[in-house]
């Protein structure tokens, strides 16, 4: 379809509209605040009406990458945590507010990111790519001979939820089961251990950077506190970083990508945790499949989702039908 080319990347508390332009640049964009009340139809008329103004009176196509659970094709959202949202049809409520001269899709936000990086990113020019994403939880897409793997059930690629422990002291995850990675990677993980162990007498530098205070320690701290020698730090880095790498390692020696792209709100800002992570792959990784993958850090921040939502939508993956 002729027109614009945009972007959505929905989140629970700002959403974003963008015009990609041909070169999958960001031409112009437009961040709201997604603000009360959050239910379904206000959010719908939110983001058409930016989308509208945006467009300038064009039609034309837009995608939309959301933190969700889809089900089907057809852009019906599942579950979305940070929306609060159950069983929404979401694509078709934006599709029929927009009206025939716009087509919709609705993307995985994690699936958005990772097709950015392949289209404009880290991963341009590389035809098979696994994206993993570790920022609260453990994210991860998968693109194959150049197209986006969704998966029967649009969860292809979550590599968080691969197990590294199934016994019964395995840590619970928010998924529902036990021994996730990312119920040890991950960053909402990794804080609240830190904070409980610094509760209970443990010594760690990462303290004194929070300021003193238990409640504002992160992962960030950590990561800084370990590359300053902190004993502590270091000791739960080379725990983790096995558990982490083994999890790509495994995933690399199944899918044989060309590209790992590595970012994510935690691990993008954590250098010292995944140079290790980088380091530990290149020992336990297959040897045919990890001779042949490059590792890089996501390139495109914040700006991937609106891109790799738009491109998917411009080149009619998963359209909502009319």
């Amino acid at each position: 379809m002729a027109g614009s080319k945009i972007g959505i990347d929905l989140g629970g508390t700002n959403f974003r509209v963008a015009i990609v332009g041909d070169n999958n640049e960001i031409v112009t964009h437009r961040k709201e605040h997604v603000g009360e009340p959050r239910d379904p139809a206000t959010i719908v008329e939110r983001c058409a009406r930016v989308v509208e103004d945006l467009a300038g009176g064009r039609g034309g196509t837009v995608g939309v990458g959301i933190a969700a659970m889809l089900r089907g094709r057809e852009g019906d959202i599942s579950v979305s945590p940070h929306l609060r949202w159950r069983d929404v049809p979401f694509g078709k409520m934006l599709a029929k507010r927009l009206g025939p001269s716009f087509s919709v899709g609705v993307y995985n936000d994690v699936n958005a990111i990772v097709y950015g990086e392949g289209v404009a990113g880290a991963a341009r020019g590389s035809r098979d790519v696994l994206g993993v994403f570790v920022g609260t939880g453990i994210g991860g897409g998968l693109i194959v001979n150049g197209q986006l793997v969704e998966g029967a059930s649009n969860t292809a690629g979550e590599i968080g939820h691969c197990k590294v422990r199934w016994d019964d002291d395995a840590a619970p995850c928010a998924c529902g089961n036990r021994g996730c990675v990312e119920a040890y990677c991950g960053g909402s993980y990794v804080q609240a251990r830190v904070q409980k162990e610094l509760a209970a007498g443990a010594k760690s530098k990462a303290l004194e950077l929070a300021g003193g205070v238990i409640e504002n320690v992160n992962p960030g701290h950590v990561d800084q506190a370990a590359a300053d020698g902190d004993d502590y730090a270091l000791a739960l880095w080379s725990e983790l970083a096995p558990l982490l790498a083994a999890t790509l390692g495994n995933a690399i020696a199944v899918l044989n990508p060309d590209k790992l792209v590595l970012g994510g709100g935690f691990l993008g800002r954590a250098p010292t945790l995944y140079q290790l992570v980088e380091t530990t792959l290149e020992i336990v990784g297959n040897r045919p499949s990890q001779e042949a993958v490059t590792v890089v850090p996501a390139a495109l921040g914040d700006d991937a989702g609106l891109v790799g939502s738009a491109s998917l939508a411009a080149g009619g993956v998963s359209l909502v039908p009319r």
